[in-house]
């Protein structure tokens, strides 16, 4: 007998007799899904406190496959694609108060919120304060590099069940979770789950390679007249992804040729003085953190700012931001055109080139950014 149809007659036998099954065969070259399932009930004997993502990096293996050996037991699949994902999203102003999260590598954003049913006007756009657009639960989304979705209940603080859903892009990396916040939300949340459960609770967890990265153009090879032409043309900050598109150079690529009056490198520890800066002088920001997938965004003042060891983070009862100080390389100061005057954000990188997270000041609409936050980043340390 195969090694897989052995594994696919014992979890045939583990259903039938009532006992939790594991989902789906995970992708470690020669580990089995119950192997795995037992490596990380013994990390996280080891290590409780262990974050599923760090879990997934000790054990060589995607959160994703962690997630799909507890199906049957505390995890639930959910439909596959895109069109699946949105209609869980529609649904989600059900559930009542929710804590939305979206992390990469190195930041993690929390934020505490309730969502409206998202309306749309004649454009057949959402209008601004409904769904997640401009909302507590800010977010922009990227489905189509989403590839999978579960549901979890499990034990959670002070003895109750924590509820989430979670979804995950082609390799097995968490682009957005939604956890219940209260506990008149539960009926819905379970109707939500029944709705959208996938009728095959053993499906395969099919991942992506991890992609390559495109060749980087040569600096002599980009047309900086034509970038900076084209950058004094801006009115408006979104048309800066379809600039670097048409010109075929990355953001921080951008950056290092636009010229300084426009765009100047800083240090590492300037989101510190960035983040205390603005919660001394109660400045409104903006925080935008993103993966993948998503990106997920903070409009408004900060309070509480506290480093815990590795992290720097803002812990405020409706918003935590979680930043790995190890983990960002440096930052830039961006000033880029805008309609209502110069817009100036301040953003940071990995030593690879990703952005770890970007702030702008929160403005009114038709209103140029704050004097308070134009002397902020002008205090921010350049990079030596």
């Amino acid at each position: 007998m195969s090694q897989s149809l052995k594994y696919k007659k014992l979890g045939a036998l583990l259903l039938a007799a009532g006992v939790l099954s594991m989902a789906a065969c995970s992708t470690t070259p020669g580990a089995s899904n119950a192997d795995l399932a037992e490596r990380w009930s013994s990390l996280r004997a080891e290590q409780p406190k262990l974050h599923p993502r760090d879990a997934a990096q000790k054990l060589n293996v995607s959160e994703a496959e962690l997630v799909a050996t507890t199906v049957g037991k505390t995890a639930t699949r959910l439909r596959d694609g895109s069109a699946n994902y949105k209609a869980v999203y529609d649904r989600l102003y059900e559930l009542g108060q929710i804590k939305a999260i979206t992390r990469n590598d190195t930041a993690v954003l929390e934020r505490v919120g309730s969502v409206t049913k998202a309306k749309l006007n004649e454009d057949g756009r959402v209008v601004p304060g409904t769904g997640f657009a401009g909302g507590p639960i800010d977010l922009r989304f990227s489905t189509d590099n989403w590839r999978s979705a579960f549901a979890v209940v499990q034990p959670g603080r002070e003895g109750k069940l924590s509820r989430s859903l979670q979804f995950f892009d082609g390799h097995g990396d968490a682009v957005h979770k939604v956890y219940l916040d209260n506990e008149a939300g539960i009926a819905a949340f379970d109707k939500l789950v029944a709705d959208f459960k996938a009728a095959d609770q053993m499906a395969e967890m099919k991942l992506d390679k991890a992609p390559s990265r495109p060749p980087r153009k040569q600096d002599s090879e980009v047309d900086v007249k034509e970038l900076r032409a084209s950058w004094n043309e801006m009115s408006d900050v979104h048309e800066f992804p379809r600039l670097l598109k048409d010109l075929g150079i990355s953001r921080e690529q951008a950056l290092g040729l636009i010229g300084k009056d426009a765009a100047y490198r800083i240090s590492a520890q300037s989101v510190q003085t960035l983040i205390e800066s603005a919660a001394r002088q109660e400045q409104p920001i903006m925080v935008f953190v993103s993966n993948a997938g998503m990106t997920q965004i903070f409009s408004g003042n900060v309070k509480k700012v506290q480093t815990i060891g590795e992290w720097f983070n803002v812990l405020d009862p409706e918003f935590n931001l979680h930043l790995r100080s190890a983990g960002i390389d440096h930052g830039w100061v961006v000033k880029r055109p805008g309609k209502d005057g110069v817009i100036t954000s301040v953003e940071f990188y990995d030593a690879k080139g990703d952005q770890v997270v970007n702030f702008f000041s929160r403005r009114d609409r038709n209103k140029e950014e704050s004097g308070t936050w134009r002397q902020i980043v002008g205090s921010l340390a350049s990079a030596s």
